[in-house]
């Protein structure tokens, strides 16, 4: 095993502040074993001796692809298919059956969802495989669009492919297992070509003070992200989302994560989920 790199106070507060103007990740002191283990590797690979080197060139590298490879690195982007299940249970008892109710009043109603740090693409495999499952057939005649971000185009490449191994499978039901994946090799899967072309995925960055969408969205998912943020972070992440969710849509967000009532746009309905109100126009 390599041993880590000694990680200094200057140069942690260097990648720290990076970091953080960058993306709104909160490196805390506790992060530094974390960061150092993580990025030793990289260091090396550079040829480089120090973190005060690799500090200087990441600093030089005017293209960003030195500070995307290091973000990529200290992050975590581990999730599996159907991590939180009663999220999905409510959208298939709650939220899936008001949108039906818009559809059919209107079958142009612009069907709209967000997988907003979407790692390697389980999430938004997940949902639309609950779409799938809600609509059937109908869903080839609805006007929808599925969009999954992330920082990351290392994970976003990895989720436009569509493969992985079994253990991130192991809450898929038998049949929609046999239904929506196809084995490849003893150890991996592949989802449904259906279902990989139904989703544009895209480069995003949630500390952004706006983002280049037309319309809003009936729901977002912005699961298990929050946890990097600080609270000033937080607060900003969700106003911003706010205004791109649709009167009477939804917020979901991680177990592990808390929004202060007190200052948070969004109506609070059950834990990690949230709506704004059909007043919020």
């Amino acid at each position: 095993m390599m041993e880590a790199l000694g990680l200094g106070d200057t140069e942690f507060r260097q990648i720290s502040s990076l970091v953080y103007s960058t993306f709104g990740i909160n490196l805390t002191e506790q992060k530094r074993v974390l960061v150092a283990g993580r990025l030793t590797k990289r260091v090396r690979q550079l040829g480089l001796a120090s973190f005060g080197d690799y500090v200087k060139v990441m600093m030089e590298d005017s293209s960003g692809k030195e500070l995307s490879e290091m973000i990529n690195r200290i992050t975590t982007n581990h999730s599996f298919f159907f991590r939180e299940n009663d999220h999905f249970e409510f959208l298939q008892q709650t939220v899936l059956p008001e949108i039906q109710s818009k559809i059919s009043r209107d079958r142009t109603y612009p069907f709209r969802m967000w997988s907003a740090g979407c790692a390697a693409g389980e999430e938004v495999y997940t949902l639309a495989i609950v779409l799938r499952e809600y609509f059937g057939d109908a869903l080839e005649g609805i006007d929808l669009g599925i969009l999954a971000s992330d920082i990351s185009l290392t994970v976003l490449n990895a989720a436009e492919k569509g493969i992985y191994p079994a253990n991130r499978l192991q809450e898929v039901p038998p049949k929609l297992l046999s239904t929506y994946f196809r084995q490849i090799d003893s150890e991996n899967f592949e989802i449904a070509e259906r279902l990989r072309k139904r989703v544009m995925f895209k480069k995003l960055n949630l500390i952004a003070p706006s983002f280049p969408f037309k319309g809003k969205f009936d729901f977002v998912f912005c699961r298990n992200v929050m946890i990097y943020f600080d609270e000033p972070t937080r607060k900003q992440l969700v106003e911003t989302l706010f205004r791109y969710v649709k009167p009477g849509g939804y917020l979901f967000i991680g177990h592990s994560e808390s929004l202060r009532r007190e200052t948070c746009p969004f109506r609070y309905i059950k834990p990690a989920i949230y709506q704004k109100d059909i007043a919020d126009a």
